[in-house]
């Protein structure tokens, strides 16, 4: 088990923390979880207005379907977009804090074991990294499923 960084040796104030933790929780669940209630609401919007029961119905139940789907679509997108923007900055700004340490470092030419400041700051690097990574495939996976759904009828067969 590894040991906290005392707090006056820290790279990061508390401040910088918290916000990195909220940064990583929106790539790693914001992101995600606004594309699973895109695909949740659309689908049970879909399945409602198109099949009376086991029944599939030629036109939809609700007059604007389309309008529904497109609008929770565009919803899911703008919020997964933030989230992974904010997965980014996250990441952008523990490399440049990296660069900042290294710099900092009176033998930066060596290559001498890093301090633990930079130990602390390249661990929540590699989480934002992941972070990043996650918020932005999920980002392309809502862009995938609002084409779904632009190239396909909302009552097709294959929707």
């Amino acid at each position: 088990m590894q040991t906290p960084v005392p707090a006056e040796q820290s790279a990061l104030t508390q401040s910088e923390n918290r916000r990195l933790g909220l940064c990583a929780t929106a790539g790693f669940f914001f992101a995600p979880g606004a594309w699973l209630l895109q695909v949740m609401v659309s689908e049970t919007i879909s399945a409602q207005a198109c099949s009376a029961g086991s029944i599939p119905r030629v036109k939809p139940v609700f007059p604007n379907l389309d309008g529904w789907l497109y609008g929770t679509s565009i919803a899911a997108f703008v919020v997964a977009a933030i989230c992974a923007a904010l997965a980014v900055y996250g990441l952008v700004f523990l490399r440049r804090k990296q660069k900042q340490l290294k710099e900092q470092r009176p033998d930066a030419g060596s290559s001498e074991e890093p301090s633990l400041a930079e130990e602390e700051v390249s661990r929540k690097r590699f989480v934002a990294l992941c972070s990043a990574l996650i918020g932005c495939g999920f980002v392309v996976g809502l862009v995938f499923t609002v084409l779904a759904e632009v190239f396909f009828q909302s009552c097709s067969q294959w929707h």
